[in-house]
């Protein structure tokens, strides 16, 4: 007798092209990057207002609620590199490149968000001041500069169309009181920039210079 011969078909399978894969992995590392990230304090951007300046307290108040506002992004941003550190090498590259990324993106916002923080604060600062005084002490050192050049061309510019009776201007660059090593990094970059365009300046106090308007 000639044995049956049984077929047996199997179910239809389910293979998944390479882009798909991909994409299902993508969504399933958003998604535990989501859960892990949910713990993470989240707080609105600063929205920079400027207002006049009523007295220096006003300026100071201000200057330490931005530096509160920076602490905690920095808080942040710092988290995230340390997620991507511990991550890194173990089978989880996808989510250490994940972190890292998130932590350049709230790096480059802290930078900007420092960068508004000191221009208001420079606004502020010389809101209220006399038209021959400039008070640069809150700004960086490349933004000290240029505002600096600005305002010494404006008054030079008035003297020679004889609008301006004011031989000399105060800048104020601060004594680094605030500083991490308690020494001015904006002081000697003014002072080196007079140096170099030939002003002629004296030394008011440790941190102001007066400086002589060129009239031709």
């Amino acid at each position: 007798a000639t044995a049956a011969t049984a077929t047996v078909t199997a179910g239809p399978k389910t293979v998944l092209a390479p882009n798909a894969v991909e994409h299902y992995e993508k969504e399933m590392l958003d998604k535990a990057m989501k859960a892990s990230l949910s713990n993470i304090p989240q707080k609105a951007k600063p929205v920079i207002v400027v207002r006049p300046m009523k007295q220096q307290q006003d300026t100071r108040e201000q200057e330490d609620q931005n530096n509160s506002d920076l602490d905690q992004f920095i808080e942040q941003r710092d988290m995230l590199y340390r997620k991507a550190m511990e991550t890194r090498g173990s089978n989880m590259q996808g989510a250490a490149s994940y972190y890292a990324a998130q932590a350049r993106e709230l790096n480059t916002h802290i930078k900007t968000t420092q960068k508004q923080s000191q221009m208001e604060m420079f606004l502020q600062a010389n809101k209220d001041s006399p038209n021959t005084r400039l008070d640069l002490h809150y700004l960086q050192t490349a933004d000290a500069i240029k505002q600096l050049q600005q305002f010494i061309s404006q008054k030079e510019a008035m003297a020679r169309s004889g609008s301006s009776g004011s031989q000399s201007v105060d800048v104020i660059t601060g004594k680094g009181n605030r500083s991490e090593n308690g020494k001015s990094r904006l002081r000697p970059a003014v002072q080196n920039w007079l140096d170099q365009k030939n002003y002629s300046y004296t030394e008011v106090n440790a941190g102001c210079f007066r400086v002589k308007i060129k009239s031709q």
